[in-house]
Protein backbone atom coordinates (compact mmCIF):
# COMPACT_ATOMS: atom_id res chain seq x y z
CA UNK A 1 0.00 0.00 0.00
CA UNK A 2 3.09 2.65 1.18
CA UNK A 3 4.91 1.73 -2.08
CA UNK A 4 2.03 2.16 -4.24
CA UNK A 5 0.80 5.39 -2.57
CA UNK A 6 4.80 6.28 -3.45
CA UNK A 7 4.47 5.35 -7.20
CA UNK A 8 1.10 7.98 -7.14
CA UNK A 9 3.42 10.85 -5.79
CA UNK A 10 5.92 10.26 -7.40
CA UNK A 11 4.45 10.17 -10.72
CA UNK A 12 2.27 13.24 -9.47
CA UNK A 13 5.07 15.06 -8.93
CA UNK A 14 6.76 14.17 -12.44
CA UNK A 15 3.58 15.16 -14.09
CA UNK A 16 3.44 18.62 -12.71
CA UNK A 17 7.24 18.91 -13.27
CA UNK A 18 6.75 18.36 -17.14
CA UNK A 19 3.96 20.85 -16.93
CA UNK A 20 6.18 23.21 -15.32
CA UNK A 21 9.24 22.50 -18.22
CA UNK A 22 6.72 23.28 -21.10
CA UNK A 23 5.69 26.59 -19.14
CA UNK A 24 9.32 27.37 -18.56
CA UNK A 25 10.59 26.63 -22.14
CA UNK A 26 7.93 28.59 -23.06
CA UNK A 27 9.07 31.66 -21.70
CA UNK A 28 7.81 31.73 -17.96
CA UNK A 29 10.45 32.24 -15.60
CA UNK A 30 8.20 31.06 -12.16
CA UNK A 31 8.01 27.78 -13.88
CA UNK A 32 12.14 28.14 -14.09
CA UNK A 33 12.51 28.98 -10.30
CA UNK A 34 9.61 25.94 -9.56
CA UNK A 35 12.22 23.64 -11.36
CA UNK A 36 15.14 24.94 -9.19
CA UNK A 37 14.01 24.62 -6.25
CA UNK A 38 12.42 21.70 -6.31
CA UNK A 39 15.36 19.93 -7.78
CA UNK A 40 18.19 22.09 -6.64
CA UNK A 41 18.99 19.63 -3.30
CA UNK A 42 18.12 16.16 -4.91
CA UNK A 43 20.48 16.92 -7.81
CA UNK A 44 23.37 17.99 -4.41
CA UNK A 45 23.19 14.59 -3.25
CA UNK A 46 23.18 13.28 -6.46
CA UNK A 47 26.21 14.67 -7.39
CA UNK A 48 28.04 14.11 -4.19
CA UNK A 49 27.52 10.79 -4.86
CA UNK A 50 30.41 10.76 -7.37
CA UNK A 51 32.80 13.37 -5.57
CA UNK A 52 33.30 14.72 -2.31
CA UNK A 53 33.80 18.09 -3.78
CA UNK A 54 30.81 20.33 -2.35
CA UNK A 55 31.85 23.09 -4.04
CA UNK A 56 32.49 21.12 -7.22
CA UNK A 57 29.06 19.61 -7.11
CA UNK A 58 27.34 23.05 -6.52
CA UNK A 59 29.50 24.82 -9.75
CA UNK A 60 28.24 21.88 -11.62
CA UNK A 61 23.93 22.47 -10.73
CA UNK A 62 25.00 25.93 -11.50
CA UNK A 63 26.50 25.25 -15.23
CA UNK A 64 23.13 23.17 -15.52
CA UNK A 65 20.39 25.27 -15.08
CA UNK A 66 22.81 28.30 -16.70
CA UNK A 67 22.90 26.45 -19.61
CA UNK A 68 19.18 25.25 -19.64
CA UNK A 69 18.46 28.64 -18.92
CA UNK A 70 20.10 30.01 -21.81
CA UNK A 71 18.99 27.18 -24.14
CA UNK A 72 15.59 26.89 -23.04
CA UNK A 73 14.20 28.46 -26.75
CA UNK A 74 15.58 25.60 -28.02
CA UNK A 75 14.52 22.83 -25.50
CA UNK A 76 12.01 19.69 -25.92
CA UNK A 77 10.39 18.31 -23.09
CA UNK A 78 12.14 15.44 -21.60
CA UNK A 79 10.57 12.04 -20.89
CA UNK A 80 11.78 12.51 -17.24
CA UNK A 81 13.05 16.08 -15.93
CA UNK A 82 14.54 14.47 -12.90
CA UNK A 83 16.77 11.88 -15.14
CA UNK A 84 17.36 14.77 -17.62
CA UNK A 85 18.61 16.52 -15.01
CA UNK A 86 20.91 14.53 -13.08
CA UNK A 87 22.43 13.17 -17.10
CA UNK A 88 23.38 16.99 -17.70
CA UNK A 89 24.37 17.17 -14.37
CA UNK A 90 26.51 13.97 -14.18
CA UNK A 91 27.96 14.97 -17.89
CA UNK A 92 29.06 18.24 -16.41
CA UNK A 93 30.92 16.81 -13.39
CA UNK A 94 32.44 14.14 -16.05
CA UNK A 95 33.24 16.91 -18.43
CA UNK A 96 35.31 18.69 -15.33
CA UNK A 97 37.27 15.37 -14.77
CA UNK A 98 38.42 14.81 -17.90
CA UNK A 99 40.03 18.86 -18.24
CA UNK A 100 41.28 18.04 -14.93
CA UNK A 101 43.35 15.12 -16.52
CA UNK A 102 41.36 12.69 -13.93
CA UNK A 103 38.97 11.43 -16.44
CA UNK A 104 40.31 7.79 -16.23
CA UNK A 105 39.53 7.49 -12.58
CA UNK A 106 35.71 8.80 -13.15
CA UNK A 107 34.38 7.85 -16.66
CA UNK A 108 31.46 5.69 -16.90
CA UNK A 109 33.19 4.18 -19.95
CA UNK A 110 36.15 2.87 -18.04
CA UNK A 111 37.20 -0.70 -16.78
CA UNK A 112 35.10 -1.79 -13.54
CA UNK A 113 38.89 -2.81 -12.21
CA UNK A 114 39.39 1.29 -12.59
CA UNK A 115 36.45 2.55 -11.52
CA UNK A 116 34.98 6.01 -10.11
CA UNK A 117 33.47 6.58 -6.93
CA UNK A 118 30.25 6.40 -6.37
CA UNK A 119 29.26 6.47 -2.77
CA UNK A 120 25.74 5.06 -1.40
CA UNK A 121 26.41 6.39 2.57
CA UNK A 122 25.29 9.65 1.46
CA UNK A 123 21.75 9.17 2.26
CA UNK A 124 22.45 8.13 5.59
CA UNK A 125 23.00 11.22 6.54
CA UNK A 126 19.58 12.95 5.63
CA UNK A 127 17.41 9.99 7.12
CA UNK A 128 16.09 10.82 10.97
CA UNK A 129 14.71 7.55 11.30
CA UNK A 130 17.17 5.62 13.63
CA UNK A 131 15.73 2.02 12.60
CA UNK A 132 16.21 3.03 8.96
CA UNK A 133 19.53 4.46 8.83
CA UNK A 134 20.75 1.82 10.29
CA UNK A 135 19.50 -0.73 7.78
CA UNK A 136 20.96 1.72 4.79
CA UNK A 137 24.21 2.05 7.07
CA UNK A 138 24.42 -2.11 6.54
CA UNK A 139 23.01 -2.14 3.37
CA UNK A 140 25.74 0.47 1.94
CA UNK A 141 28.39 -1.18 3.70
CA UNK A 142 27.89 -4.60 2.36
CA UNK A 143 27.20 -2.78 -1.66
CA UNK A 144 30.88 -1.28 -1.28
CA UNK A 145 32.34 -4.32 -1.88
CA UNK A 146 30.95 -3.80 -5.42
CA UNK A 147 32.97 -1.99 -8.27
CA UNK A 148 31.20 1.50 -8.90
CA UNK A 149 29.67 0.65 -11.83
CA UNK A 150 27.17 -2.03 -9.84
CA UNK A 151 26.59 0.55 -7.00
CA UNK A 152 25.68 2.87 -9.42
CA UNK A 153 23.04 0.94 -11.17
CA UNK A 154 21.65 -0.21 -8.09
CA UNK A 155 20.81 3.00 -6.79
CA UNK A 156 19.43 3.96 -10.17
CA UNK A 157 17.22 0.50 -9.88
CA UNK A 158 16.22 0.14 -6.39
CA UNK A 159 16.36 3.86 -4.70
CA UNK A 160 15.47 5.67 -7.76
CA UNK A 161 13.34 3.20 -9.55
CA UNK A 162 14.60 4.38 -12.51
CA UNK A 163 13.14 2.03 -15.68
CA UNK A 164 16.02 0.17 -17.49
CA UNK A 165 15.49 3.00 -20.39
CA UNK A 166 16.52 5.92 -18.12
CA UNK A 167 19.40 3.69 -16.61
CA UNK A 168 20.88 3.52 -20.00
CA UNK A 169 20.23 7.42 -20.34
CA UNK A 170 22.16 7.94 -17.61
CA UNK A 171 24.75 5.38 -17.42
CA UNK A 172 25.40 5.31 -21.63
CA UNK A 173 24.63 1.67 -21.89
CA UNK A 174 22.51 -0.40 -24.49
CA UNK A 175 19.61 -1.96 -22.67
CA UNK A 176 20.90 -5.81 -22.97
CA UNK A 177 24.28 -4.49 -21.08
CA UNK A 178 22.40 -2.62 -18.23
CA UNK A 179 20.35 -5.91 -17.27
CA UNK A 180 23.49 -7.83 -17.25
CA UNK A 181 25.25 -5.66 -14.93
CA UNK A 182 22.72 -5.07 -12.28
CA UNK A 183 22.18 -9.22 -12.68
CA UNK A 184 25.46 -10.04 -12.29
CA UNK A 185 25.65 -7.36 -9.05
CA UNK A 186 23.04 -9.29 -7.61
CA UNK A 187 24.10 -12.34 -8.40
CA UNK A 188 27.69 -11.32 -7.11
CA UNK A 189 25.84 -10.05 -3.60
CA UNK A 190 23.58 -13.61 -3.54
CA UNK A 191 26.79 -15.49 -3.26
CA UNK A 192 28.47 -13.44 -1.00
CA UNK A 193 25.56 -12.82 1.29
CA UNK A 194 23.18 -15.20 0.68
CA UNK A 195 19.74 -14.83 -0.61
CA UNK A 196 18.84 -12.55 2.52
CA UNK A 197 20.49 -10.04 0.61
CA UNK A 198 17.44 -9.44 -1.66
CA UNK A 199 15.10 -8.63 1.36
CA UNK A 200 17.77 -6.50 2.89
CA UNK A 201 17.81 -4.21 0.50
CA UNK A 202 13.94 -4.55 -0.66
CA UNK A 203 13.06 -3.68 3.30
CA UNK A 204 15.98 -1.07 3.84
CA UNK A 205 14.81 0.59 0.62
CA UNK A 206 10.88 0.63 1.58
CA UNK A 207 11.86 1.71 4.98
CA UNK A 208 13.32 4.70 3.69
CA UNK A 209 10.62 5.46 1.18
CA UNK A 210 8.16 5.36 4.25
CA UNK A 211 9.91 7.89 6.04
CA UNK A 212 10.24 10.41 3.73
CA UNK A 213 6.15 10.17 2.70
Amino acid sequence: MVKNEQISTENKIEDLSKQQWQLFIEGDKNAYSFLYLHYVQELYQYGCRFTDDSELVKDCIQDVFTQVYQNHKHLSSPDNVKVYLMSALKNSLFNFFKKGQRFNVYSSHVSEDKPYDFDLSIEETIIENETVKSRRKTLSHVLNDLPSRQKEIIYYRFYEGLEYEEICELMDLKYQSAYNLLQRALSELREIYGASFMSLLLLSISLGAESTI
